[in-house]
């Protein structure tokens, strides 16, 4: 009888059906092929029929229930699991193929596995027709399952939604020894004909496309820092867990020549993890029993050491070069008065942490001493230690509501033998500082307005964009100030005057790059370095060698470390912790595309294409901008990831257009009092031709996405063209006014982009070039979308935009993220805010509106 049944259901599925009941109002899929490891004998535990406290004893399904082991990755040929009596490995099987015979052990454990790519959102169902025992997973989730021993046919069935991405489903099952010709557990999926054909595909290939969770999860290479002598690096990395996303933070120091791991803080509590300058030793805050404190750990002899007790409140600290003391920052925080009505002593005074102050402390280690070296209502900040420990600068920054830009900043310089203090300047620009080698100098980077516009490199009608960071060379003695960046286009992020060879090193934003550059004060020449990632974040020089580490990203990889040899001009990679958590995953190709606009300016852009690009299809575009200060840079990842939104099926096209920084100064001033002028041109002019440059684009699915600055973008475009299908505004300032007026930020960033122009003296800009107050033109479906504690644009930049476009009429919809800021931070809620954002495309430019519909139901209130 049980041959005669097997036979049966083998015949159902040759007959081309699913073995179940034909559905024309569905389309059905059935799983042809698996990949299939077992069988794994199983015995029974010792006194199995001996009930527990509970009363009940342990049954045969028991057996299946156990998790012998997890399943991740199958891949043909791989071996799945190795014991001392058997290896078992992963072989493609056909529905069809009776299981493997098992072995002597009383029951054997049998597993069925295929990867399930959902092509879009869909919802299905899955069903299971088996005879003997089986568990079905999902993404590692129990989804349906069969117990009966009894040997009768038995069909299962579970309700799946999935959004677009790869599902492995595992099959697990238990049969008794003697049991002859075991066939596998039959699958089908089937799904409404409204999802259209294709929704899914089954398969045995582990490639799979981009997704959120490589987004978001993996090991995240934070920093690196080199040894004084170059010989080893220390590594931080994050790494983010589900379901909530609770993030640790831990650092490893290697042997770069031989990867040796020297020392490791996972499962310890340390942070603020330095180099004690001169040896292999370092330094954290951690505490000691249950007292915060800064202690000491020697590489050699594992032993810990404490340095010192550190102080309520205490902030970061610094080593000295030669490492003879630490200058160490607490805070002391001011409150206001209780009763819940106070003054505000200023715009700042808005801000929670304002009323923070910092003081700077230095310590010897040798005899434990320590001294105050600041006090006052002011924050005093260090700037730098020289080399031959004798000084400091420190700078000290306050509100200056007279002039732009609304702050000043004392730069100044202590005698640490002498305690005298000496202004180096006092000024409304202020700035960077660091030491050159013998002390005689400062690098300095800034504003080109720095130095009563030492550095502007513009006509006089022109206001230089603030952001564009230049640099300067002064001169202590004689207060000579000498711009050597006039003529160097790329904008400044950070510098650095190199003790070993004397040379600078600046980490530049180069157009969408960020590239690390040589400058030599001698012959005042800049060398751009290879490097091995499009965009550097981080760099770390050796103190007593001619070695730098440096880690980034680039446009279609996660951060990755590096070793620099400067003197040989020789790089080596040091961590590369995500290579495997990637190693599945295919990328569709990217490729530059550029114009020159109507200003002759050349408009620079990027395209990111879809994984399985075809080039006789027809693709929607999604464009994406920032339009503000910065480019949007080739890095990986980030808050919208460009490849995602290719994995999802769309052609990006990301540009940069006039006023963003990287370009040279000239580009960037376009920027100030722009608000919507070259920017929004750019954006229209790059989005025509680049649809009448590829045919590949649906000329009737084009969609646009910016945040911030670039959610102001995305509401003034509609204002100014019908070219887009949709268009979606994150935190985008709708009313420029009011966010100049709230923002936390809003005057000092208006201090730039809306230099010397105000509500009273400009009202052209802050109204004509306001969204707002051009509502009525807005067509295009919008979606706004947006946190309810932004304090930088408030939310009611959202709110208002989206209560005149209900007034209209027009189409709009507002999603607001409880208690998210500026940025969607929360694990849980940024999953759900990119797949809100997903939905949205999906619907206006796929014309699949499910997801939207599933994910925001209509609701009559």
């Amino acid at each position: 009888m049980y041959r005669i049944r097997m036979f049966f259901i083998g015949f159902l599925f040759l007959l081309g059906g699913t073995g179940f009941a034909q559905d024309t109002a569905n389309y059905n899929v059935q799983v042809k092929q698996f990949l299939t490891t077992g069988p794994l004998g199983v015995h029974m535990p010792a006194f199995y029929n001996k009930p527990n406290m509970e009363g009940k004893t342990f049954q045969m399904a028991d057996l299946l229930k156990f998790s012998q082991k997890k399943v991740t990755n199958p891949k043909a040929g791989k071996i799945f699991l190795r014991s001392s009596n058997e290896t078992l490995k992963w072989e493609t099987t056909d529905a069809q193929t009776a299981f493997k015979a098992a072995n002597s052990a009383p029951y054997a454990i049998y597993w069925q596995t295929f990867y399930l790519q959902a092509n879009r959102f869909v919802k299905l169902k899955l069903k299971a027709l088996s005879t003997h025992p089986f568990e079905v997973f999902v993404e590692g989730k129990k989804k349906t399952y069969n117990y009966s021993t009894d040997n009768k046919l038995v069909t299962k069935e579970t309700s799946l939604k999935l959004e677009k991405g790869r599902y492995l489903v595992v099959v697990k099952s238990l049969v008794k020894q003697g049991t002859a010709a075991v066939q596998p557990v039959k699958v089908s999926l089937s799904y409404a004909k409204v999802y259209t054909t294709k929704a899914i595909t089954a398969s045995l290939s582990d490639e799979q496309i981009l997704d959120i969770s490589h987004i978001l999860l993996g090991q995240k290479l934070k920093a690196t820092d080199i040894s004084d002598d170059g010989s080893l690096i220390l590594l931080q990395f994050s790494e983010a867990y589900p379901p909530k996303g609770k993030t640790i933070n831990r650092v490893e120091i290697r042997n770069p020549k031989t990867n040796q791991i020297l020392f490791t803080s996972r499962h310890s509590d340390i942070s603020q993890v330095k180099w004690i300058p001169g040896t292999h030793n370092i330094s954290y805050v951690t505490k000691d029993g249950v007292t915060p404190a800064l202690m000491a750990y020697n590489l050699k002899t594992h032993k810990e050491t404490l340095l010192m007790k550190t102080p309520k409140q205490f902030s970061e600290y610094s080593w000295s070069p030669k490492g003879d003391f630490i200058i160490y920052s607490v805070q002391e925080k001011y409150e206001k008065n209780k009763t819940g009505v106070y003054e505000l002593r200023g715009m700042p005074d808005r801000w929670p942490w304002y009323r923070m102050r910092t003081q700077l402390f230095l310590f010897r280690p040798a005899d434990h001493s320590t001294k105050q070296l600041t006090y006052g209502y002011l924050t005093n900040n260090l700037q730098d230690i020289s080399q031959d420990e004798s000084h400091i600068l420190f700078s000290q920054s306050f509100p200056y509501y007279a002039k732009r830009p609304f702050t000043r900043q004392i730069l100044m310089q202590m005698n640490l033998e002498s305690g005298q203090v000496d202004t180096i300047w006092n000024a409304g620009f202020g700035g960077s500082a660091v030491y050159s080698p013998n002390g005689k100098q400062l690098l300095v980077t800034g504003s080109a307005a720095m130095f009563n516009g030492a550095g502007i490199h513009l006509k006089k009608a022109k206001i230089p964009n603030d952001f564009d960071i230049q640099a300067y060379i002064y001169t202590l003695a004689t207060k000579k100030v000498e711009p050597i960046t006039k003529d160097y286009n790329p904008s400044i992020n950070n510098a650095w005057w190199n003790p070993v060879d004397h040379q600078i090193y600046f980490l530049s934003q180069d157009k969408s790059y960020v590239d690390i550059w040589k400058y030599n004060p001698a012959n005042h020449k800049f060398t751009k370095l290879p490097m091995k990632v499009d965009v550097v974040t981080q760099i770390s020089f050796a103190r007593n060698a001619p070695v730098m580490s440096y880690s980034g990203s680039s446009i279609s990889y996660p951060a990755t470390g590096w070793l620099y040899n400067l003197k040989e001009n020789k790089q080596a990679e040091v961590a590369n912790p995500e290579k495997a958590f990637f190693a599945h995953i295919k990328f569709g190709k990217t490729a530059n595309w550029n114009f020159k606009n109507k200003q002759g300016y050349t408009i620079q852009g990027r395209i990111y294409y879809p994984p399985n690009y075809n080039p006789d299809k027809k693709y929607p575009l999604l464009v994406y901008y920032y339009g503000g200060t910065v480019p949007t840079s080739r890095d990986f990842g980030g808050r919208y990831p460009k490849n995602l939104f290719a994995a999802m099926g769309y052609i990006v096209y990301d540009l940069q257009p006039s006023g963003a920084i990287g370009y040279g100064q000239n580009f960037s001033a376009l920027h100030v009092n722009g608000w919507g002028k070259e920017n929004a041109s750019d954006i229209i002019e790059g989005t025509r031709k680049f649809i009448k440059a590829h045919p590949q684009v649906n000329p009737n699915a084009v969609g646009c996405l910016g945040a911030s600055y670039g959610g102001y973008m995305t509401m003034w475009l509609q204002t100014q063209t019908n070219i887009f299908t949709t268009a979606i505004a994150h935190a985008g300032i709708s009313d420029i006014s009011s966010y100049w007026g709230q923002g936390y930020w809003g005057y000092l960033y208006s201090s730039v982009a809306s230099a010397n122009s105000f509500p009273w003296n400009n009202k052209k800009l802050y109204v004509d070039h306001s969204p707002l107050f051009n509502a009525d033109k807005i067509h295009t479906p919008m979606l706004l979308i947006q946190g309810t504690a932004d304090t930088n644009v408030p939310t009611g930049e959202s709110i208002q935009l989206y209560t005149a476009l209900k007034l209209l009429g027009r189409p709009v919809k507002f999603v607001e993220i409880k208690g998210q800021n500026h940025h969607i931070v929360d694990y849980n809620k940024r999953i759900l805010w990119q797949k809100t954002i997903f939905a949205w495309l999906a619907k206006y430019l796929k014309n699949q509106p499910q997801w939207w519909n599933e994910m925001y139901p209509k609701k009559d209130l």
